[in-house]
């Protein structure tokens, strides 16, 4: 039954290795799409229109732009057979180790950023099957980021980008390629809006097998018609497969001084083939003073569900009694 699930699921990590030929709707490294942050999950991945955290640097890297605290995230996502994705990141902006009388953010922020998708003790068989393995191998994908966001003289536009290297392994084959993303993000008192792409260029190519890297352009906003509310929505329109559409809602309060909790609730057009209630997320947050952290649950038809859990660290001075935030309201 595992090597059903690993058959099912190496897709996400081999792209091109698996893969007979190419053609429209193939693409290597799958592994790209899987959003980081457990907020952003439970919250439909629509993100990309109200990035206000260190994930910006996923969702709409144009959203550090906006951060003018050093941040510091983990998340981990457990998957069915061992299958395991994690990611980390660090949003520093360029002036906050220095003493200067500008906004640490005046000249931009940048993020280091890790993602990884990976799976060992697949068992090795030839072309014949046998009841006995010749062995176990691993397959892994990562990406090493590097993302720059700047809001111009403080306005309400930022605009960023990332670079990608996105090494991936299927026993002993290996391959390498680069890859960008670019946003434009607009902030107003109770509204956003951003657009982009992710995954722009690049290919992956194994033993003469050679897939383009997901690219995907996406629009999207977000809403607060109220204090301690956010709406999301985001479209995505990958390159070579069906648009998707990502809602969010996310209520959040202060219950005591320092302490702040959320409830969330999502919807993800492109996880609802599994059928019934997939597609449909849920999670929350609780923040004690700088540190947050967030969980999300969603089901995935018959690749079962999905928990992701994060950790988000705020580092430098900020509002007494929780969450920094801008004088928009925006975190």
């Amino acid at each position: 039954m595992k090597n059903l699930i690993l058959a099912a699921l190496l897709p996400w990590l081999a792209g091109p290795a698996l893969a007979a030929s190419s053609g429209k709707g193939t693409t290597a490294a799958a592994f790209l799409k899987l959003a980081p942050g457990a907020r952003g999950a439970a919250m439909g991945e629509s993100l990309g229109g109200s990035a206000d955290d260190a994930y910006a640097a996923w969702y709409n890297p144009a959203g550090l732009g906006f951060l003018e605290r050093v941040e510091a995230g983990a998340a981990h996502e457990s998957r069915l057979a061992g299958i395991s994705y994690d990611a980390a990141v660090l949003a520093v902006p360029v002036l906050s180790w220095r003493d200067s009388p500008l906004r640490a953010n005046a000249y931009g922020t940048t993020a280091l950023s890790v993602y990884s998708l990976s799976a060992s003790g697949i068992e090795r068989r030839g072309l014949v099957e046998t009841d006995a393995p010749s062995g176990t191998f691993a397959a892994a994908d990562r990406a090493y980021s590097l993302s720059y966001g700047l809001a111009p003289r403080g306005g309400p536009w930022a605009f960023g980008g990332t670079v990608k290297l996105v090494d991936s392994s299927l026993d002993s084959r290996r391959a390498t390629a680069m890859t960008f993303d670019g946003g434009a993000l607009w902030r107003g008192e109770r509204s956003s809006f951003g657009a982009g792409a992710r995954n722009f260029g690049g290919r992956l190519s194994y033993g003469g097998v050679s897939d383009p890297l997901p690219t995907a352009y996406y629009a999207g906003g977000g809403w607060r018609p109220r204090e301690g509310w956010l709406v999301t929505a985001e479209l995505s329109v990958p390159k070579e497969d069906a648009a998707g559409l990502g809602l969010g809602v996310e209520r959040s309060w202060t219950p005591a001084p320092g302490l702040q909790a959320a409830v969330r609730g999502g919807y993800a057009s492109a996880r609802s083939d599994g059928g019934g209630i997939a597609g449909l997320s849920l999670g929350f947050g609780v923040t004690w003073r700088a540190v947050e952290a967030d969980f999300a649950w969603a089901p995935s038809g018959t690749l079962g569900d999905f928990f992701k859990y994060s950790l988000l660290f705020r580092f430098g001075e900020g509002r007494p009694g929780g969450i920094s935030r801008d004088k928009a309201g925006w975190r």
